[in-house]
């Protein structure tokens, strides 16, 4: 037995990081594949991390400070979204790291056998475990397109954000300034035609009702976290 483990040792644990690391693999791909179905329907899911972008950005427009950069904004939280309490940009890192292990590991059990004066048989079965194992990996990596599916799931967020959800929180939140704006860009030299096109009356704008906003404790949380961050 203490023989049969000297000869394959480096033989089953080099295999034993392959298996591994198609695992990780494939549990990241499926992570993916969930973050993109949700992402589909952004607007109405109820996934963690959808709701927590959504909220989020919201946040950031109730407090008027807004988001210059939504492809950053999006980055960060996909990068530190978890899985089983590890960020999934961790869990990436590991399989890489896994791969990388398990061609040392076949490496130096070829050369250790050959040092060791272990039969030609033993040496390239560590050889040829490592190449295989490797190969395995680099297959299962092409059939799980992780690195396009991180792609078009950054797509579809930065889309929802930044063409659907940025404007109607910016309407909402900086209407009368975008509105002065809009005048004076592009009404500033026929003034009876900005009275056409939008005219609000003393009256309307203002004897308008105080909006009151409530939050829950979930939203309390998260827009406490938005002000940490923008004061530093």
């Amino acid at each position: 037995m203490i023989d049969f483990l000297l000869e394959y040792g480096f033989v089953m644990v080099t295999a034993t990081l392959c298996v591994i690391a198609v695992l990780v693999n494939g549990m990241v791909s499926h992570t993916y594949t969930r973050l993109l179905r949700a992402a589909t329907d952004m607007g109405c899911s109820e996934h963690r991390l959808m709701k927590n972008l959504r909220t989020k950005f919201e946040a950031c427009y109730k407090l008027k400070i807004g988001v210059p950069d939504v492809p950053v904004f999006v980055e960060k939280y996909i990068r530190h979204y978890t899985v089983m309490g590890i960020k999934i940009a961790s869990w990436e890192a590991f399989c890489k790291t896994l791969m990388l292990s398990s061609m040392m590991l076949s490496l130096s059990g070829t050369i250790c056998s050959m040092l060791w004066g272990f039969s030609v048989r033993v040496t390239y079965m560590n050889l040829l475990c490592g190449v295989v194992g490797n190969g395995v990996i680099l297959f299962f990596d092409c059939c799980y397109h992780i690195a396009d599916r991180r792609e078009l799931l950054r797509i579809d967020i930065i889309d929802f954000l930044e063409n659907l959800y940025k404007p109607r929180l910016e309407n909402e939140t900086f209407h009368e300034e975008m509105l002065s704006d809009y005048r004076q860009e592009y009404f500033h030299d026929d003034p009876a035609r900005e009275n056409k096109v939008v005219n609000f009356s003393p009256r309307e704008t203002s004897h308008r009702s105080p909006v009151s906003i409530e939050f829950t404790k979930e939203e309390e949380d998260i827009i406490r976290d938005v002000i940490r961050e923008y004061m530093g």
